[in-house]
């Protein structure tokens, strides 16, 4: 009996030496690279996969505190004696990244290059260390285990420069679409616009509208508009009109006839528009004193005349090439005149308008579009009418196209 307590004695003194060797052999074959310092800072543990990762076999290192000579070129601390040392505050000074300790007795964790000299190369390291207490809350150890991220910060530090780059583009590209934009505005000359009493909108479906709006009035009174349509939308939309613009506005000075300005302006766009743009239009004059005007469709949709209780009177039919597709000289062949004895009200819109679509799918239409105008509320403009009716008929939609309206009183 004696004996069989003796021998249970002997193995429950030699079970703590017996986890504590668990543990060691368990630290050595941890795939992670680890290692752990004494209370002194020296080393007690180096594992396999620390040796694999640094290049220095654990014998060289073992009951020293060479440990740092893995990672840097000179003596520093590695993060473990940061730890050892309750000097934390040095984190943000040595380490590229450092998260601020919350519970040092938890552990940290911190980021950084490191040059690795049997290596002969840099990597870039993830660092978490974090310390072991005895029983009565002494600092035994500490345990630090390192991460080899070179490859995903490499990536991430790819995917910053590149984001940087394209914001450096995107503002770059937001300065030119201003500038673009102040330029093609004060081509149109507003102070005109509103000499000519006009009713006019312009919606673009991009930052820059390939629909343009122009009215002046000549020297002996009479009024001169043009609502014109280019091909597509978008900036490179917006500067194929822009020829015709000062050219307008210089014919319109010299109160030149419309059959001669039409083939003036098809002309100037014929011969500085590459080969597939075009630009659709309807031209317009009106001799107010003598109730008499001129009109000419081509390319968008028909132009409407209403009468003086709203209803449609005439439809001008758009039976033109749009500009810019032929040099011909007879493409102002088919000019329409018109007379009113009472006040009219005339009505051109571009295809954006009528081919604009709901949620559905369903296109405005000219259906609707005349049922639009013609139930205008007195005193209401069609302008006014007509785009609040396309943002209900829209819902909130975007257009994929530019939509733009010329309303002229013929009073």
């Amino acid at each position: 009996m004696a004996q069989d307590m003796q021998a249970g004695n002997d193995r429950e003194e030699a079970r703590p030496d017996s986890h504590l060797a668990f543990a060691i052999s368990l630290m050595e074959h941890l795939v992670v690279p680890t290692f752990v310092l004494d209370a002194e800072q020296k080393v007690v543990i180096w594992n396999r996969a620390c040796e694999r990762l640094t290049g220095i076999p654990s014998s060289e290192v073992v009951g020293t505190r060479n440990h740092w000579k893995a990672f840097y070129e000179e003596s520093r601390p590695c993060l473990a004696d940061l730890v050892a040392m309750s000097a934390l505050e040095q984190m943000a000074t040595l380490y590229a990244a450092a998260d601020k300790p919350g519970e040092p007795s938890y552990g940290v964790h911190a980021e950084n290059w490191c040059w690795m000299p049997r290596r002969g190369q840099h990597l870039y390291l993830a660092i978490d260390a974090g310390p072991v207490f005895d029983a009565s809350g002494r600092l035994i150890a500490v345990i630090e285990t390192l991460r080899d991220i070179t490859e995903k910060h490499v990536a991430q530090i790819k995917v910053e420069e590149q984001a940087s780059q394209l914001k450096a583009h995107f503002e770059e590209q937001q300065r030119e679409t201003e500038l673009a934009r102040r330029i093609l505005e004060h081509q149109v000359r507003s102070d005109l616009m509103a000499q000519a009493g006009v009713q006019y909108a312009v919606i673009p479906a991009n930052n820059f509208s390939g629909d343009m709006v122009l009215a002046a009035r000549s020297p002996a009174g009479r009024l001169y508009a043009i609502l014109a349509d280019a091909t597509g939308h978008g900036l490179s939309a917006a500067v194929s009109v822009l020829p015709m613009v000062q050219e307008f506005y210089r014919l319109v000075d010299l109160s030149t006839p419309l059959a001669v300005m039409i083939e003036s302006i098809n002309f100037l766009l014929a011969n500085s528009l590459p080969l597939g743009r075009f630009v659709a239009a309807a031209f317009v004059v009106l001799d107010e004193p003598a109730k008499q005007g001129k009109i000419w469709v081509g390319g968008v949709p028909n132009a409407l005349m209403f009468d003086a209780e709203g209803k449609l009177a005439r439809r001008f039919e758009s039976s033109n090439l749009p500009l810019g597709i032929s040099k011909a000289s007879e493409i102002a062949g088919s000019i329409e005149s018109f007379t009113w004895d009472r006040p009219s009200r005339l009505m051109l819109v571009s295809d954006g308008i009528v081919e604009a679509c709901n949620t559905d799918g369903a296109a405005f239409g000219e259906a609707r579009l005349i049922a639009t105008l013609e139930g205008a509320l007195s005193g209401e403009t069609m302008v006014t009418a007509l785009g609040q009716a396309m943002q209900r008929y829209l819902q909130g939609t975007v257009a994929h196209d530019d939509m733009s309206m010329l309303g002229i009183d013929c009073s």
